[in-house]
């Protein structure tokens, strides 16, 4: 994963998720946050539990599971669906996946079905069914010659969540599983919408919290949650890092070598050799990040081609102090080896000194 970038929403319910579950705990207000038919609704009339359940988890183990799947799986969401459009899918999976779980419990009580955990388990699972049906799979893996996907570690802590109080638990997260589908299908809902009064049927996808709520949330909760930093990456992954590097520094140091070997050379054999500033080392010394600035071998034997065919040949004849100087560095070889090889190279000592190191060599 790679922070919490462009997911401050996700930030935020893990937040608000982890703060209200210890509050709930240091007060020990855990028997008042699960939702029960009978007889907390049918005797007690304690409506306020529907509204409440969706907030806090109830133990510790089950708010590990829950925070982990949401950074695991509701970053990655967020961040394709855009703040606003997720911020109102949250919304719509909360009051959806509620009606659903409220719903069945009142028709399937008789059957032991009384009783549904607490905790946004409709959230989670509506997120991780977005997630099932938009990520794709990146790679797979075997284990006992078994072909698992990458996925299987977020459906094994899925699992354990589900399985944490059946089939209360189970209730829960068929709720937020058919909550994710129905968002992603074009099935028609009752939706009131400010810019399109008239427009009262549409699909749960087309509903979009208003803008003004938008910043309005956004101004308040920004300086509490503070800005993640981007994710810290290597340099070698950065774009355009061998655009961005000089040609001319990898030349300098070519020709500040060529000094340092110019010189032990010297001073072995007695005589002191400095090689001839040609407009081409000065341009590389200098910084100067043109193209001249940076001749290859390949370039150089194209030159040296298209002269002979066209006849357009260096006028300029090499000087007794550059050929004196590769002389002395070069005894085995012939006066008119030197000067070729200083011809060759358009009068740049540097790439003479390489052609007579490979032609001695």
């Amino acid at each position: 994963m790679t922070g919490f970038q462009h997911a401050s929403v996700t930030k935020g319910i893990m937040i608000l998720l982890g703060i209200s579950s210890l509050a709930a705990s240091l007060l020990d207000a855990k028997p008042y946050l699960h939702l029960q038919l009978v007889p907390h609704i049918s005797k007690y009339h304690q409506f306020w539990r529907i509204f409440v359940h969706p907030f806090a988890f109830a133990n510790s183990t089950e708010l590990l599971m829950g925070e982990l799947l949401l950074y695991q799986v509701g970053v990655g969401i967020e961040r394709s669906f855009g703040s606003r459009k997720y911020a109102s899918f949250i919304v719509v999976s909360t009051i959806l996946s509620t009606f659903i779980s409220a719903t069945c419990i009142v028709f399937f009580h008789r059957f032991g079905l009384n009783a549904i955990p607490a905790g946004p388990y409709g959230i989670i699972f509506s997120i991780l069914w977005q997630y099932f049906r938009t990520v794709p799979n990146l790679y797979s893996f075997r284990l006992l010659g078994i072909e698992f996907s990458y996925k299987i570690f977020t459906w094994i802590l899925a699992a354990q969540l589900v399985l944490s109080h059946p089939p209360g638990s189970i209730l829960a997260a068929a709720s937020g599983t058919v909550t994710g589908y129905l968002y992603r299908t074009d099935t028609p809902f009752l939706l009131p919408s400010i810019t399109r009064p008239r427009r009262l049927w549409r699909p749960l996808k087309a509903f979009r919290i208003p803008v003004s709520v938008h910043n309005l949330l956004a101004r308040i909760f920004t300086p509490l949650l503070g800005q993640s930093p981007p994710p810290r990456r290597a340099n070698r992954v950065l774009p355009g890092q061998v655009r961005d590097t000089p040609v001319a520094d990898s030349t300098a140091d070519a020709t500040g070598g060529l000094r340092s070997l110019l010189a032990a050379r010297a001073a072995l054999g007695g005589v002191t050799a400095t090689p001839r500033r040609t407009p081409t080392t000065a341009a590389a010394v200098n910084g100067d990040e043109t193209e001249s600035a940076t001749p290859t071998g390949a370039r150089a034997a194209m030159g040296e081609w298209v002269n002979e065919m066209t006849g357009r040949g260096t006028a300029r004849a090499p000087t007794e102090q550059e050929i004196a100087a590769l002389s002395n560095m070069f005894p085995n070889l012939s006066r008119e080896a030197v000067v070729r090889a200083l011809q060759r190279s358009d009068h740049n000592t540097a790439l003479a000194v390489e052609a007579l190191l490979e032609q001695s060599s």
